[in-house]
């Protein structure tokens, strides 16, 4: 076993510990030889350097309304306080209680709260007999539109907040809005619950034991966007010239009122467990972009913001390892955060709508897709570092411990893009990766990259990225070689 329940007697751990096949107890034993502590609630002391889930640090910061709400605002994420700070009292359609554990959820409850149109003073009388409804669980296969949406707010918030479990209650306005009503670090338990965190504790264990075991490199892929300019300054959907589907497509985006148009280009290379050759393949999809956009005059841009409304990704795809909370902080710490200082000056305007720290989506084929980074398409160069650092941390991420994104002024500096305040935290990132016995067999792309960061050279988010990557009308393959081997 890898894991080991610690708690402090709590009549929820004790239950769970009646059910769970890993060890738990209210010490960790001398002679314990596993790798992650789950914590239960925080009456018991915290094991300095010990990975963990559920850091008691976060049980405690979540525990604080003012200080959870300001600190899921940080990350996008709408709570009931904004509609306070109004004056105004939020009236909901639907309460959801959102059960998850590790990334996933296990459960969702519902209570329908119909519209009230009546005099303030019947309405909060109304109000106040519907408190006492029962929520009733949803069968995962009745799951609709605002639960599934709940669903996904509820793992998110759970992700901001530090914390890798708790009971989320979500409420959706009369327009559809989704806010963040309360996070319970320490959830009180009723037997289907207990249950059900259980058998997750239990499949957090064993993906964990088989993940320890994995020897494989894992297999990278990407979908990064690009925008096309006009001479004029006019934005050209990408749909003029691509279809959503191939290797070149168009990606949507969608407007108030779903409305959806579909500005954006979006390269599909073949994956591939070579960052190099991934990078590569990135140029030969560029090149079939060339031949599909038959207007030469249009610039393609990347970046974050290149132009206001149009937020633009560098999703990178990950298969053969587990999606766990523990390689998505990583990429987090390790990539996202030292990207900050060489994004451009409009990067930013994507977050924290897009770009949250751990923004992920799991994938058909089994992997999953890390879509916190702004698309990194300036240079082949930069396209190969973030490559490879992505392909390092997710090979070496147990031997990356720090976490100086668990501290919410770094979140904020992260999120404002505050490259002063970060300059020394990634450098010690940097030292911290070339530490690993395998930044040796990377070095001179990683290398590169360290250099772009420590000068923070900040990329240009309106420069025409077909120059840096030699394609039509500025194409030269020996050009691109030459340049791809430096």
């Amino acid at each position: 076993m890898e894991t080991f329940l610690l708690h402090a007697q709590e009549a929820e751990a004790l239950e769970l510990a009646g059910r769970i096949r890993i060890p738990s107890g209210t010490k960790l034993p001398a002679d314990w030889q596993g790798r992650v502590v789950i914590h239960w609630g925080a009456a018991h002391d915290e094991l300095p350097g010990q990975p963990a889930l559920q850091p008691l640090k976060a049980i405690l910061r979540a525990q604080k309304r003012a200080r959870r709400e300001e600190l899921l605002s940080l990350h996008g994420i709408k709570t009931a306080a904004t509609h306070i700070a109004q004056g105004e009292q939020p009236v909901f359609t639907h309460k959801f209680k959102v059960a998850v554990f590790h990334l996933q959820t296990l459960a969702v409850y519902e209570k329908k709260e119909p519209l009230l149109a009546a005099a303030p003073s019947v309405r909060l009388m109304r109000q106040q007999q519907l408190a006492a409804a029962a929520y009733r669980e949803v069968a995962p296969e009745l799951a609709g539109f605002y639960v599934r949406r709940a669903s996904r707010e509820a793992v998110k918030a759970v992700y901001a907040l530090g914390l890798d479990y708790g009971l989320v209650t979500i409420g959706i306005l009369p327009g559809g809005h989704t806010l963040v009503l309360d996070v319970d670090p320490v959830p009180k338990l009723n037997g289907r619950l207990t249950e059900l965190f259980a058998q997750a504790i239990d499949r957090y264990d064993a993906a964990l034991t088989k993940e320890l075991r994995r020897r494989e490199r894992v297999m990278l892929g990407a979908d990064p966007e690009f925008l096309l300019l006009s001479p004029q300054g006019k934005v050209v959907y990408a749909d003029r010239f691509l279809t959503r589907e191939g290797a070149v497509g168009c990606d949507a985006i969608v407007l108030s009122g779903h409305r959806v148009i579909l500005p954006l280009a979006e390269l599909r290379p073949q994956p591939s467990a070579d960052p190099r050759v991934l990078t590569r393949n990135l140029q030969e999809t560029m090149q079939l972009a060339a031949r599909a956009i038959t207007d030469e005059s249009l610039a393609w841009l990347s970046g974050g913001m290149p132009a206001g409304g149009y937020p633009l990704g560098g999703h990178i795809h990950f298969s053969r390892c587990w999606l766990n909370a523990h390689l998505l902080r990583a990429l987090d710490n390790y990539l996202a955060l030292p990207l900050i200082l060489i994004e451009g000056a409009t990067t930013g305007g994507r977050r924290p709508r897009y770009g949250s720290l751990g923004d992920f989506r799991r994938k058909p084929h089994g992997g999953f897709e890390y879509r916190t980074l702004p698309s990194w398409l300036q240079s082949p160069e930069i396209a190969h570092g973030v490559l490879t650092l992505a392909s390092l941390i997710a090979d070496h991420y147990w031997q990356l411990p720090w976490r100086p994104l668990a501290e919410t002024d770094i979140q904020a500096a992260y999120y404002r893009g505050d490259k002063t305040m970060l300059k020394g935290v990634v450098s010690r990132i940097w030292n911290e990766l070339s530490g690993l016995k395998a930044y040796s067999l990377a070095a001179a792309p990683l290398e590169r990259m360290r250099s772009r960061i420590e000068s923070m050279t900040s990329w240009n988010e309106r420069e025409d990225i077909r120059k840096a990557w030699k394609i039509t009308p500025y194409s030269r393959k020996e050009a691109f070689e030459e340049q791809f081997m430096l």
